[in-house]
């Protein structure tokens, strides 16, 4: 009997094991149509194409966060202004279609403190990396790890966005699960998100590479849950922190769906 539950438990340990087993990718590869894991992107929008991206205004919202979060997420090198008493705290996200289901944007967070309105906006690129020798993830998509994909029987998203001092996830959900997980679901139903945040010890300087596609040092941003979509968070492990969260999420306006 002993043995019949030490071989179960082995078995367990290694199901978990398998998918989200490191916070951080170590792949080398250049150019992806699929997440490193193999998932394959989700195309919600039945016109999309892989032309020049439109974008418009987005959609805007309430972020619910706590002073702790705000406080830590503020807390970068060369800002001296500090957190009094952030209110009427929003998020932003504008988004775009740029080519093989992926979407360029921007996340915008802002808030007004002491009278005086503060914003910050993340940026995942429309174009590709250019190509350097020695240098990883050659002609990738900037925003190669930005998409749809369907998980435990929901259709979501998760996507890297990056300032230059830190990175944000972004991570989308039904609000509620039908259990359907269809490609137009995005479309049907209003959605929930999370962002998270992790700051960098150092400004980043690289022009070169989104700190998603950095594999050592200061600017490094990877998470593995995210760039295999074995998950929706990125995982404390990698460095993230929940900023707060968000509701009722008009996709066709978060997306620039026509």
């Amino acid at each position: 009997m002993k043995k019949l539950i030490l071989i179960t438990s082995m078995m367990a340990l290694g199901l978990m094991s398998v998918g989200c087993s490191k916070s951080r990718s170590n792949s080398t590869g250049n150019v992806n149509t699929s997440a490193i894991g193999g998932e394959n992107p989700v195309i919600i929008d039945p016109n999309a194409s892989n032309g020049v991206p439109t974008f418009s205004s987005g959609f805007t919202t309430d972020l619910v966060t706590t002073y702790q979060a705000m406080s830590q997420y503020t807390s970068i090198p060369g800002n001296f202004v500090g957190l009094n008493n952030p209110q009427n705290i929003k998020i932003n996200l504008n988004f775009a279609h740029v080519a093989d289901g992926r979407y360029g944007g921007t996340v915008t967070i802002s808030y007004y403190d002491n009278g005086v309105l503060r914003t910050g906006t993340f940026d995942a690129g429309t174009g590709r990396n250019p190509t350097y020798k020695g240098m990883h993830d050659n002609n990738s998509l900037q925003s190669e790890y930005n998409f749809w994909f369907n998980f435990e029987n929901k259709t979501v998203y998760t996507g890297f966005y990056e300032d230059s001092f830190g990175a944000l996830v972004i991570s989308l959900e039904p609000e509620v699960v039908s259990g359907g997980g269809n490609d137009a679901e995005p479309l049907n139903v209003k959605y929930k998100g999370s962002v998270y945040f992790k700051n960098f010890a150092k400004v980043k300087n690289n022009p070169y590479r989104s700190c998603w596609h950095i594999y050592a040092g200061d600017n490094d941003c990877r998470s593995n849950v995210i760039q295999t979509k074995c998950g929706l968070a990125p995982g404390v492990e990698a460095g993230y922190t929940l900023l707060g969260t968000f509701t009722n999420v008009n996709v066709k306006q978060a997306f620039n769906i026509n």
